[in-house]
């Protein structure tokens, strides 16, 4: 459980707040508009009205005490780069900046963002990945190259184990899991894939649109293997 300050109100704000809360968190959510921190006063016990921009707000607020201070302003990029150089100049332990734009990002990390975050491109990205390839059910972007996909396994694989497809060498991909109806953690390479099955994977996005356009390719190292019998 950690201790989380959120600055600004908006739909990112909110929607923040409360997925942290969800997972067991303590959220402090402060913002300058008294009828939004008003309204959600219900939901969250240390709801604060106040002008952040005001290094003395966050410093009465223990802004540095907070495990994690996430600045979720999205219109006001003065006040949201304003904020952030007090935060570090208070000496907080991460801060996490949100950004509308690349050059944002990068102001944000200058004044003292530990981490930005650009919702609307993240998004975009996700979308695009998974209307760009059919059988990708989802993904989670680790670093600027490398992901996990949840895909749908290519009909030619069904009946054949991942040592004989030899998907790591050959995709360059490494398979984390595999479900059906269930989850089965590190299968083993002699694991025989069904038709149904969807394999969790970690690799780049190359690597998973290959999987991709493996879907109508024959399998030729099995039938090879039967023709020497």
């Amino acid at each position: 459980m950690k201790n989380v300050l959120i600055i600004g109100l908006g739909e990112f704000g909110k929607h923040l707040a409360r997925k942290l809360v969800s997972l067991k968190n303590e959220v402090c959510i402060i913002d300058s508009n008294s009828e939004v921190v008003n309204l959600l006063s219900t939901e969250f016990t240390n709801a604060y009205v106040g002008d952040c921009m005001q290094k003395q707000t966050l410093k009465e607020l223990g802004a540095k005490n907070f495990d994690i201070v996430i600045v979720a302003i999205g219109q006001n990029f003065q006040a949201s780069l304003e904020i952030t150089s007090h935060l570090k100049e208070l000496g907080c332990k991460y801060i996490i900046s949100k950004a509308a734009s690349e050059i944002q990002a990068k102001f944000l990390k200058m004044a003292g963002a530990d981490e930005t975050v650009y919702p609307e491109k993240d998004i975009a990205e996700r979308i695009a990945i998974k209307v760009n390839a059919s059988n990708i059910f989802d993904y989670i972007q680790l670093t600027d190259e490398y992901s996990m996909y949840e895909i749908q396994i290519p009909e030619t694989w069904v009946g054949y184990s991942i040592k004989e497809l030899d998907i790591r060498r050959k995709f360059d991909v490494n398979i984390i899991a595999i479900k059906n109806n269930g989850i089965i953690n590190l299968p083993t390479a002699d694991y025989t894939f069904y038709k149904e099955d969807h394999i969790y994977l970690f690799g780049k996005a190359s690597s998973a649109l290959k999987i991709e356009k493996d879907k109508n390719k024959t399998i030729q190292k099995k039938e090879k293997a039967q023709a020497k019998k």
